[in-house]
Parts: C-alpha cells; sequence; structure tokens
C-alpha cells in the first residue's frame, strides 16, 4: 500500500523527495515551465533537448541527477507525446512507464495539468505493481513507499478516487495470479469476505447445500466435480437507499479450468488459475465503489467453482435446471463458464438488480475476433451497451460491441433443453453472450468478455506482465456513472 499526499503546487526546486516527476509535450528546445530548474542545474537540462537526449515523445524518460541542486535527489522528465494528441489515456501510460524507473522510497509529482492528476495517480500505481512471488528467499523490494501529487488547485478528492480504483486493479491482479491451489473456491470467498467487510460491504457466502437448496444447479454441476466445493459470493453495497435502481455485477470465478471431460490441451493448462479473473476484478470495483462512498446500490456476484474430472464430475450431454427454472443441455464441459455465469445473472436479478452488467474470460474465440487490442460486449438493451462502453472509453479500456440480431438466439437452440451451451464455431463469442442474455430475462444486461485481454504477455505503460485487472476500472466507472 502506497502513502499518498496531495499539495498545493509549489516550486520544483524545493519539493524534497527521492524522486521528482515531471511530465512535459513533445519538442526540440526548452520548455517554459523547465526554465527555472534548468538555471539551478547549471543548464542541463537545456543540454539534453539540444543533443536530442529529451524529446518528449511519448513514454521516454529522461533521468538527472541532481546532486544536491535541488531538493529531489532525482529528476525523472517524462515525455507525453504531441501536445494536441494528449488525454488522460496517454498521461497514464506514461505515468505506469516512469513507475519502473523512479528510485527511492519516496517520489513526487508535478500534475501536468490538475484534469489528468487522477490518471498521473493511476498510472503510477498500477505500473509499480509486482506479483509477490512464492520463492524461498524473496526479491527485495524495491518500489516506492509515500506518493506526492502536486497541482495548482486542489484535486485532493481525484487523486484519492484514482487510488481506490488503481488498488482494485492491482488486487483483482494479484488475485488472478495466485496459483490454483492457494485460490479454490472456499479460499476465494473467504479472501471475499475478509476483504468486502473490511470496506463496510454487506457479505454472503452461499455454500454447497445452499446452492443445492436454491436451486443454483449450473453453479453446482461444474463445481460439484471437484474436491474442494464451489461457492457463490454476494457483496451488496447500498450507497443510494433512496434509490430503487440496484447495479448488478456478475464475476466468473472458476479457479481452476481443466475443460472437465472436453479436456484442454497440455499446451496453456497451467493458464487455467487465471479463470477467476472476472470475480476478481468484481470484488475490486465492489471495493473501490464503497470506499469511495458512491451514490448507487451495488450487488456484486462472484461465482465460484473448480471444473475438475471425476467420478462425480458433469459429463457431456447432462441436463441441469438453472436458478431460474430454465433446462439446459450441458453438451461441452469446456463452455463451463457460462454455466456458472448464468446461474450468477438470474440470482443477481432476484436479488433486485434493474440494470446488469458481468465480466468474464468466457471464449477463446474472443480472441480471433478482436485480437488483444479490445475486450467484447454483447448486452440485450443498445443503450445499456453503449452506456458499459463509455465507461470503459473514459478509463482507457476498449470495449467493442458487437451484433445483437434476433437470428443469433438460434445458437443457443437444444432439441431436448431449454438452451445448450455450445453452438460449436458459429459465432461463438457471440453465443456466449445470447446464451448469458437469455438469464437477464428483460433486464438491460451487458456481458463483457476480456478472455483475451485479461493477461498480458509483456509490460508496458501501466500494464503488468500476467494479469492485468482489465474491467475492474470500468466496472467501477458505470457505477460513478449511474451514481450521477
Amino acid at each position: 500500500m502506497v502513502n499518498l499526499h496531495v499539495h498545493k503546487h509549489t516550486d520544483l526546486k524545493t519539493i524534497a523527495a527521492d524522486s521528482l516527476v515531471v511530465f512535459y509535450a513533445e519538442t526540440s528546445v526548452l520548455p517554459t515551465e523547465l526554465t527555472a530548474l534548468d538555471e539551478v542545474l547549471g543548464g542541463e537540462l537545456q543540454g539534453l533537448f539540444a543533443d536530442g537526449e529529451a524529446t518528449g515523445k511519448a513514454n521516454s524518460v529522461t533521468h538527472v541527477r541532481t546532486n544536491g541542486r535541488i531538493a529531489a535527489k532525482h529528476l525523472y522528465l517524462v515525455g507525453v507525446g504531441k501536445a494536441d494528441k494528449v488525454n488522460a489515456e496517454v498521461v497514464r501510460k506514461a505515468a505506469g512507464t516512469v513507475s519502473r524507473s523512479v528510485r527511492g522510497e519516496s517520489v513526487a509529482v508535478s500534475a501536468l495539468t490538475c484534469a489528468y492528476a487522477g490518471a498521473i495517480t493511476e498510472g503510477l500505481l498500477m505500473g509499480r505493481y509486482v506479483y509477490h512471488n512464492h520463492k524461498s528467499e524473496p526479491e527485495a523490494d524495491k518500489r516506492y513507499t509515500t506518493l506526492h501529487v502536486y497541482a495548482e488547485t486542489d484535486v485532493s478528492a481525484a487523486v484519492e478516487a484514482a487510488h481506490f480504483d488503481a488498488e482494485a486493479v492491482n488486487l483483482a491482479r494479484d488475485l488472478t495470479n495466485t496459483p490454483a491451489n492457494l485460490l479454490d473456491p472456499v479460499i476465494f470467498a473467504d479472501k471475499a469476505v475478509e476483504l468486502g467487510t473490511e470496506v463496510g460491504l454487506e457479505v454472503e457466502v452461499l455454500d454447497e447445500e445452499k446452492l443445492q437448496e436454491l436451486g443454483l444447479n449450473l453453479l453446482w454441476s461444474v463445481g460439484k466435480g471437484s474436491e474442494i466445493p464451489p461457492r457463490l459470493v454476494v457483496l451488496r453495497y447500498n450507497g443510494a437507499p433512496d434509490s430503487k435502481e440496484v447495479l448488478g455485477i456478475v464475476g466468473k470465478g472458476v479457479t481452476f479450468d481443466t475443460g472437465g471431460y472436453i479436456i484442454k490441451p497440455e499446451t496453456g493448462m497451467g493458464d487455467m488459475k487465471t479463470d477467476m479473473g472476472g470475480a476478481a476484478c468484481v470484488l475490486g470495483a465492489m471495493r473501490s465503489i464503497a470506499q469511495r462512498k458512491l451514490n448507487v446500490n451495488a450487488i456484486g456476484i462472484l461465482t465460484l467453482a473448480e471444473n475438475m474430472i471425476s467420478g462425480s464430475a458433469f459429463k457431456p450431454g447432462d441436463v441441469a435446471v438453472a436458478f431460474n427454472g430454465k433446462t439446459v443441455e450441458m453438451i461441452d464441459t469446456d463452455c463451463e463458464g457460462r454455466l456458472v455465469m448464468a446461474d450468477g445473472i438470474a440470482y443477481v436479478k432476484h436479488l433486485g438488480a434493474t440494470k446488469i452488467v458481468d465480466t468474464a474470460t468466457l471464449t477463446g474465440a474472443v480472441v480471433v475476433v478482436l485480437g488483444s487490442e479490445a475486450a467484447s460486449l454483447y448486452g440485450n438493451d443498445d443503450q445499456w451497451v453503449e452506456e458499459v462502453k463509455q465507461a470503459g472509453a473514459e478509463v482507457g479500456e476498449r470495449l467493442f460491441p458487437l451484433p445483437n440480431y434476433p437470428e443469433y438466439q438460434k445458437l443457443i437452440e437444444s432439441s431436448i433443453a431449454d438452451y445448450i451451451n455450445y453452438s460449436y464455431r458459429n459465432a461463438a463469442s457471440i453465443a456466449g453472450g445470447v446464451f448469458l442474455a437469455a438469464f437477464a430475462d428483460d433486464v438491460p444486461f451487458v456481458h463483457i468478455d476480456m478472455a483475451n485481454v485479461s493477461r498480458a504477455k509483456k509490460t508496458s505503460g501501466y500494464t503488468i506482465e500476467e494479469a492485468t485487472g482489465f474491467s475492474t476500472r470500468s466496472l467501477i466507472k458505470v457505477a460513478e456513472r449511474l451514481a450521477k
């Protein structure tokens, strides 16, 4: 956890910190805002620009050892690209990049403009993320522990919100990176109780007996093949007690996915510890919503199960009755995500959700459609889809809507049950959304399939290799927009 402090802007020369970070736009000459610093640094900055070592190109970082000439020990000049192209996401990425270069325990940053104070804070906090590994002799943690943000006006509210949001993302990353033997459905549920109640959320856990009693048979079917039973966690936040509107947020929490009897190949099987990334994002988002005290009512649902193979595991072709009474032919045991999510969506509707959004590592097919540049959206209400898309755009998470033509309903038709959980290769990423939407009925519903962006192959900007926590900030922003 980083100690965060906000200050009224002051003379950069007098800011005492191990590292001072200053952002500037692309230029070939010394920016005016750096003139005073250059004077006390003996023209060193002027020389950097003259020699082309400092350019302001996006994500460029120039390090200057101050040697006691100013109060900060190290100065970092960070480029944000062409001035007319600067926006919050550009600044967020630049802040994420420099967060891994700064030295010492304390970092001070001069906000480019007050409007970007939140984006800078998010980038710095998300960019410094490191997963605590499991080595017998852990490496020393060299990250900074204190962050000072300087701005010309009071940006305390924006910086505090950014702090909560970034910590929510880092929590989602931590959970998603955790090996499956250390985060099974029961352990995850226990963590949700601890982390939820810590910030004032009401938390309820439905165990295996309660799942069967209530008829959450799709979630139970997926989880019953494991020695570790499934769980459904309900996280309640009542921030607008006079409102009847309730945002339902549902996350897929398959803590390990073998594929069941439609078993996955050896390649990539180890990555299936991350198939609970959606639930991790929902837990992080619900914490931030509570910490920020948003004027909204929200219910978070975590659908937690291991999809294993055993004598009690569900089999291809089994039929189960969902929580809402609909029957499902479960022909593909590796399409388990939509099963656990369907019960979660139906249940959050039962609890009173008036709008629903879910997030899940649902289909490999979304990679074919969108690569790794955007997650997909599917919804039953175009206005609600647009609302969620815009929320993502505001936080720099690209969400691309897929079509919801009526003809796609055929993808989930079964000859022996109400629905089937597999569409073969026919519009596979859309079929997942069509299936889930059926369990929201007439409640406005949007599904985020982020299987393609839930993990990163390399570190860049504020994105760190492995779990990304993608969709956490979109979910928070959806709640924030509804709270206005």
